[in-house]
């Protein structure tokens, strides 16, 4: 476990610290440098960033370039995955093993730690996260934004089991990029062991993953935030300026950007506003002046992704991934599961 430590003086005055935890493996070691970036750079000055980074397999390099990318005020511990419970849990496609991470920060976290924000790598948070963190949690074990692909228990890709274990098929269904989590509460009804025992139930009928357990288990203990603090971009696009000066968003109320789907901008290089945010906040990190590469693939996917076309073929590109998780396998088998532990 590392971590840094704030310079003499700077942060001693900062109090009521935001804790903010996170994963990530080598491969996704840049979208990491770039989400805490934004995150420390909205951040109200009079309060402390703490951060927990699940380490799937970030290199010496990896860490040392992403703890250059943020300021001296900023705590980075690093913790490493208990994934003994996850043997035959669903994977297809592109999902590496480090989505379950969530899973298990009960009981990776120290027990003194209660109340988190988790964040998935490809958010880039441009408003203050402090105010999210100050939302009362109300007795309820997360909040969280209503998914704004999948509505509800019944929709398509929603919860699987939802008739067998008696739950509502309109029963909301929230995105778990963005999470405000009571760890104490987890613990208590060991939110992990049931969501585990879910997947490991419906995994041959889960889509969205580890999303979907905790949807199926915490049905009724989670309340809904405003959607600016989970916007989703791969169904919405918010216009702004380009201009846009950090520190001082203007994205449609929106608070936190997420670039769900296979459409990253760190995988090709697009024209529109968000794309270009991104590399703003990526020229704040270690990777200042890194850009995609750019060839026949990045100029078909930068088209596509900012065409009024991709409005009217949203639902072959749902179609397509049912087809994809098809041809991929429902589940990966214990022992490939294994060998990434």
């Amino acid at each position: 476990m590392t971590q840094t430590t704030p310079s003499s003086g700077e942060t001693t005055a900062r109090t009521r610290p935001v804790v903010v935890v996170c994963a990530a493996n080598s491969r996704y070691a840049l979208p990491l440098a770039v989400m805490l970036r934004s995150v420390e750079a909205n951040l109200d000055p009079s309060r402390s960033l703490s951060i927990f980074v699940v380490d799937d397999g970030l290199t010496a390099d990896d860490k040392k370039k992403v703890l250059d990318s943020l300021a001296s005020g900023a705590t980075v511990q690093w913790l490493r995955p208990r994934r003994s419970g996850f043997a035959s849990l669903p994977l297809w496609g592109r999902m590496p093993i480090t989505t379950y991470d969530k899973l298990a920060l009960a009981h990776l976290l120290p027990a003194t730690v209660e109340k988190v924000i988790w964040l998935d790598c490809d958010v880039l948070v441009v408003g203050d996260i402090a105010r999210l963190w100050d939302e009362d949690l109300g007795g309820f074990h997360a909040l969280a934004v209503r998914d704004s692909f999948v509505r509800s228990f019944g929709s398509r890709f929603g919860v699987a089991g939802f008739r067998e274990l008696g739950l509502d098929r309109d029963a909301r269904y929230f995105n778990a990029g963005v999470m405000v989590i009571d760890l104490a509460r987890w613990r208590l009804d060991d939110v992990a062991g049931q969501a585990l025992d879910y997947l490991k139930r419906f995994g041959r009928r889960v889509f969205f993953w580890e999303q979907e357990g905790l949807n199926a288990v915490l049905a009724g203990r989670w309340r809904e935030i405003d959607s600016g603090w989970n916007r989703n971009l791969s169904v919405e696009r918010p216009s702004f300026s380009r201009d846009v000066p950090i520190g001082n968003p203007s994205v449609q109320a929106s608070q936190i950007l997420h670039f769900c789907g296979n459409l990253k901008p760190w995988t090709y290089v697009a024209r529109n506003h968000c794309h270009a945010l991104y590399y703003r906040y990526l020229d704040l990190t270690a990777w200042k002046g890194w850009r995609p590469r750019q060839d026949w693939r990045g100029a078909v996917l930068a088209w596509y992704e900012s065409s009024p076309v991709r409005r009217f073929l949203y639902p072959l590109e749902q179609w397509h991934m049912k087809l994809h998780r098809w041809l991929t396998g429902r589940y990966a088998s214990e022992q490939e599961t294994k060998s990434h532990e």
